[in-house]
Order: C-alpha cells, then sequence, then structure tokens
C-alpha cells in the first residue's frame, strides 16, 4: 500500500492494528527504505537471479517513494482480510494497493 507520505502511512499502521491486525501482519517502509531497494533491485534486473523479477513494479515503486509516498505491507491473504485493509487503509489517503497471491499480483487500490 501507498500513502501521500510517511505520516499518513504510520496512521493507517496504527488504524489497521486497531482495527484487529496483529503488529506482525502491518509493515511500515518509509520512502528512503523504498527507494534504496527499489534502486538495488533495479541494478540488479539483468542478473539471472533476479528474472521474473518485474521491472515495471520496481520503477512504479521507486516513482511513488520519490513523490514522498510512505507505504506499508499488510498480511491479509484471505480475501475478508484483504477487503477490510483495504477499508481501514482508504481514509487515510491510499494511492496505490496490491495483492501478491500465490501465483498472481492483483491490483486493489
Amino acid at each position: 500500500m501507498a500513502f501521500p507520505d510517511d505520516e499518513r502511512a504510520g496512521r493507517a499502521r496504527a488504524a489497521l492494528i486497531a482495527g484487529g491486525f496483529s503488529e506482525g501482519e502491518v509493515t511500515q517502509y518509509d520512502k528512503n527504505e523504498v527507494i534504496v531497494e527499489s534502486e538495488k533491485s533495479l541494478k540488479q534486473e539483468t542478473n539471472p537471479v533476479q528474472i521474473g523479477q518485474d521491472v515495471a513494479k520496481a520503477e512504479e515503486y521507486l516513482a511513488f517513494a520519490k513523490e514522498g509516498c510512505g507505504f506499508l505491507m499488510v498480511h491479509a491473504p484471505e480475501e475478508d482480510r484483504t477487503k477490510q485493509a483495504i477499508a481501514i487503509a482508504h481514509p487515510f489517503g491510499l494511492k496505490f494497493a496490491e495483492k501478491y497471491n500465490r501465483l498472481t499480483l492483483e491490483e486493489l487500490a
């Protein structure tokens, strides 16, 4: 999940925890962490270990981070928990959300 800034991502994290998600199910990443990891990933795109990685997604995350966005990763594998997470996070300016399923990536917001 991407939010307009780190502060709103932190508020969304607190709301998710208050809404029944455990601390271990909600991880916050600030824009600087995402910039560093995205740039590392993009530098390795030709490495055989990285084959299959979606370069476009890494570029998208990097663009959001450079805009100043804050990020959350929420463990919500069940459909009802996914919907609950989106509903809780939406009021905090949710800009982008996606769900990593076993073999697919699903854009949620």
